[in-house]
């Protein structure tokens, strides 16, 4: 028997426990399976909600409690069982079941509730009736149940079925901020040397022409926030046909591509020929790229060399010295902006560390342990020291304040975490070729560049840019996964 059927089996045991008053725990429960498997599997099994869905969920801490269980006679058979604290997981899992009739209802996919070309639902969550109530339907694909509905939406009549499957349920359970994700590998945090031993170049052809190469290439963005491409052809076109491999080019005021060399009066330091320190792109834009692509067209005579570091691993390393460092560097906002009013100005407020929806540095642990859950809860760095804007107080009477505890607290922490960023062990150095395009995530991996000699007009280091948005590149991960899964 699937867990599918388990579940089903489970809950009937759950109801007919409360209408005599007891509540079992998930082992007698489950112990009520095997006795449920000897009854006929021909006569429908009927599930009902009074009032309103079986059960709501309550998330805490990534645990679920039942809030509230529909009033249920013996003969009803509530679908799922919910044991109080236990923790949610990828899949089915036999601990911990939280469902209600309202999602199941909201799941189906039939062509009544979902176009079949366009993809839309054709129907409004708010529209399902509280007090909905299904039938299982008879089946013997373990892998799926089918549910009749009663007091369905208006218009829909007790003829309506929904017929679900175990891995439309684990889709839609493990991932509820992103969708439905195959499965992706972790991200390593890197040093020069563990990243020159695990990552190789990837051939320009390789990754246009091949979906399993383009994959490949998606992953190790997401893992390392690194990739070098090589055998380029010389074009200024190149590096548009390499961004929309993946997805649309990001438009912003410098264009859809751009240059990077030296010009005269230069308004942005990349278009000097002077060094440039660890930086990140557009932190003063509300939404900085996601990756930045440079096409090496022409390098220097001499200098130029491209620096990489990760972002990631020196909030790590900074957290196993100094975890209240960190703590402040998520708390603490810093100001960026793009200052020439006579075309463009931009501002943005950030913190050097943000974390993900939900994420907390309170709890975590200091040392090693609290360093690897740490990896797990950042979303972003913004770093940009070139594009830093003055420091503001809103809550400031007057001009002192501005510069009190709050400033000299970030300032102390700031300075441990470039020291972190420049520590040598940690810095890739590459003198990039003509033939070469460099691809980095552009919240994680901090790039820089050596000061170069700009030699004879025309001559000097050249490098094509351009920018892509997050979306893009998820949703282009998520179709090659599922694509690859299928070959």
């Amino acid at each position: 028997m699937s867990l599918v059927g388990r579940k089903l089996a489970v809950v009937s045991a759950k109801c007919r426990a409360q209408a005599s008053g007891k509540l079992p725990g998930t082992e007698r429960l489950f112990k009520s399976v095997a006795a449920s498997q000897q009854e006929s599997s021909s006569t429908p099994t009927h599930i009902a909600a009074s009032g309103q869905s079986l059960l709501h969920r309550s998330a805490k801490g990534g645990h679920f409690q039942t809030s509230r269980i529909a009033h249920a006679s013996p003969s009803t058979s509530p679908i799922y069982e919910t044991t109080t604290n236990a923790t949610t997981t990828s899949g089915w899992d036999p601990q911990a079941f939280d469902v209600s009739l309202l999602w199941l209802r909201d799941l189906c996919e039939c062509s009544r509730c979902v176009d079949p070309s366009t993809k839309q639902k054709l129907f409004s969550t708010v529209d399902i009736p509280p007090n909905i109530q299904g039938t299982r339907l008879p089946s013997s694909d373990d892998a799926k149940i089918t549910l009749r509905w009663t007091n369905d939406i208006v218009g829909y009549g007790n003829d309506h079925v929904t017929t679900l499957s175990t891995e439309m349920y684990s889709q839609n359970s493990r991932n509820s901020s992103g969708g439905p994700l195959f499965d992706i590998p972790a991200r390593n945090l890197w040093l020069a040397q563990h990243f020159r031993a695990k990552c190789e170049d990837m051939d320009y052809e390789h990754y246009m022409q091949s979906d399993h190469s383009v994959l490949q290439a998606l992953q190790q963005l997401h893992t390392h926030g690194l990739l070098f491409l090589t055998n380029v052809p010389d074009s200024e076109k190149s590096v548009s046909a390499i961004v929309e491999r993946i997805g649309p080019l990001k438009n912003t005021f410098y264009g859809s591509t751009w240059d990077v060399r030296s010009v005269p009066e230069a308004k942005n330091v990349a278009y000097t020929a002077q060094d440039l320190g660890f930086h990140m792109d557009l932190m003063y834009m509300q939404q900085p790229p996601h990756l930045q692509f440079l096409h090496c067209i022409r390098s220097s005579a001499a200098g130029g060399a491209s620096l990489f570091t990760d972002s990631f691993r020196a909030a790590r390393d900074l957290w196993v010295d100094d975890p209240d460092s960190v703590r402040n560097l998520a708390q603490l906002p810093v100001n960026f902006h793009y200052n020439h009013p006579e075309l463009h100005y931009y501002h943005q407020s950030r913190r050097v560390v943000e974390l993900k929806d939900g994420a907390s540095l309170d709890s975590l642990p200091s040392g090693e342990q609290g360093a690897k859950m740490l990896a797990d809860a950042i979303r972003n760095v913004s770093w940009a020291p070139p594009f830093q804007a003055p420091f503001i107080n809103p809550n400031a009477k007057k001009l002192e304040e501005i510069s009190g505890e709050t400033l000299i607290r970030w300032h102390a922490a700031a300075r441990k975490f470039s020291e972190a960023v420049h520590q040598p062990a940690g810095i890739y150095e590459r003198m990039m070729r003509p033939g070469e395009c460099v691809i980095f995530d552009n919240r994680r991996v901090l790039h820089a560049r050596r000061a170069f000699e700009v030699g004879d007009a025309g001559k000097e280091r050249w490098l094509r840019g351009a920018y892509m948005d997050e979306d893009p590149f998820l949703s282009k991960t998520k179709v090659m996964q599922k694509l690859q899964a299928t070959v």
